[in-house]
C-alpha cells in the first residue's frame, strides 16, 4: 500500500528531524475532505486525486474556505529541480498553488488473466460471460467520466447541454453507466475490496488503480494485468497540499523537498508502483502497470461536473437500485 511505502521510506526524515509522521487514511477524496473541514488543524499534509482538489476549490460545501494553503514553491526546490514540467502543470494543479504533483495514477481495469485472454475496452466488461464478476468504484461523477471516455464525448459539454435543456447527451451517458453496470455483482469503496476480490478470484474484472494491481501481480503473484480502455479513463493522478491552518508548515515543506529528492522519490517508485514523473531516465520507472505515457486519460473540468452533480448521483443511484 502507498502509506506503508511512505511510512518505510519517510522513516529517515523522521529520525533526522526527530518528528513522527502521523498517518491517517480515508476512503475516498470526499470522507477526507470531511475530515479536514471537521478538523482543519488536525492535518498538516495531505494528498488528493484531481476530485478532491476540485472538492476544495468549487463544491458549496466547501468553497468558501480555505482549507488548503497556497504553495510556496520556493520552499520545495527539489520540486521544480525534479519533477518535469509537463507534470506540474497537470489540468488539475491549474487556476491557484495549491497542489504539487505527487504520482501518476489512472482509473483504467484490473482483470484476470486466468479466466481473461485480454481487455482492451470498456466494451469487454458488457460481455454476458462476466454476468455477476464485476467490480466498479462506486462514484457517480467517476462512473459518469468513464462513460464520457467510453463514447467519446466532452464531459463538459455534455453538462453544458444538459443546463441548456438539451438532455439528450446526458441521458447518452447515463445510458453507458446503465450498459457497464449489467454485469456489476458489487460497487467497491475503497482500494482494498477491489484488491481483495482480485486476489479470491471473486472479480474477473473490476476497475481500479495501477499500482495496486501491480502490488498484486508482483507482490502477491496473483494471475491479473492493468490496463487503460482503448476509448480512455479517468485520470487519478494525485498532488499533496499544505493545509492552510497547520501550525508545522516550515516542516511540512521540508518533508515536501525530502520527497522530491531523487532517492527518496525512486525509492518509493520501487515500493508503491506509482511512478513519479522525474525528470531524466530511471529503470525504476519502467514496466510499471501505470504509464508515464499514457495519452487517453479523462481530466474532468471540474465547476461543470458539480453543476449538475445532484442529477448525476441521482441517476446513477436509480441505476445501482433500478
Amino acid at each position: 500500500m502507498i502509506e506503508d511505502a511512505e511510512r518505510e521510506v519517510l522513516q529517515e526524515w523522521e529520525d533526522e528531524n526527530d518528528i513522527d509522521i502521523q498517518f491517517e487514511s480515508a476512503a475516498d477524496d470526499s470522507a477526507m475532505m470531511e475530515q479536514i473541514s471537521a478538523d482543519p488543524g488536525g492535518y498538516d499534509i495531505v494528498t488528493l486525486a484531481p476530485y478532491g482538489l476540485a472538492l476544495e476549490r468549487h463544491h458549496p460545501d466547501y468553497e468558501d474556505d480555505d482549507y488548503l494553503a497556497e504553495l510556496d514553491f520556493g520552499e520545495v526546490p527539489n520540486y521544480e529541480e525534479n519533477i518535469q514540467e509537463e507534470w506540474r502543470n497537470a489540468d488539475f494543479l491549474q487556476g491557484d498553488d495549491k497542489g504539487m504533483f505527487y504520482h501518476i495514477s489512472n482509473q483504467g481495469l484490473a482483470y484476470n488473466t486466468d479466466e481473461l485472454g485480454e481487455v482492451s475496452s470498456w466494451e469487454d466488461i458488457k460481455d454476458p460471460d462476466l454476468d455477476g464478476e464485476v467490480s466498479l468504484f462506486d462514484s457517480a461523477p467517476t462512473r459518469f467520466g468513464q462513460a464520457c471516455a467510453a463514447l467519446d464525448m466532452d464531459v463538459a459539454e455534455v453538462v453544458d447541454d444538459l443546463g441548456d435543456g438539451d438532455e439528450e447527451p446526458f441521458e447518452q451517458v447515463m445510458g453507458e453507466v446503465a450498459e457497464q453496470h449489467q454485469n456489476v455483482y458489487q460497487y467497491w469503496q475503497a482500494g482494498d475490496q477491489f484488491m481483495q476480490d482480485l486476489r479470491e478470484g471473486q472479480a474477473t474484472v473490476a476497475s481500479a488503480w495501477g499500482g495496486r494491481v501491480e502490488m498484486l501481480a508482483r507482490d502477491e503473484d496473483v494471475p491479473v494485468d492493468y490496463v487503460i480502455p482503448e476509448e480512455g479513463c479517468v485520470s487519478w493522478s494525485v498532488a499533496f497540499s499544505i493545509i492552510e491552518e497547520s501550525d508545522m508548515k516550515e516542516e511540512a515543506y521540508d518533508l515536501l523537498n525530502f520527497i522530491y529528492e531523487e532517492e527518496t522519490a525512486t525509492d518509493l517508485v520501487e515500493q508503491h508502483y506509482y511512478p513519479m514523473p522525474l525528470e531524466g531516465d530511471h529503470e525504476v520507472m519502467e514496466g510499471r502497470f501505470e504509464s508515464l505515457d499514457a495519452d487517453n486519460v479523462v481530466s474532468f473540468s471540474w465547476p461543470h461536473i458539480f453543476g449538475a452533480i445532484d442529477t448525476i448521483e441521482e441517476e446513477f443511484e436509480s441505476i445501482k437500485h433500478g
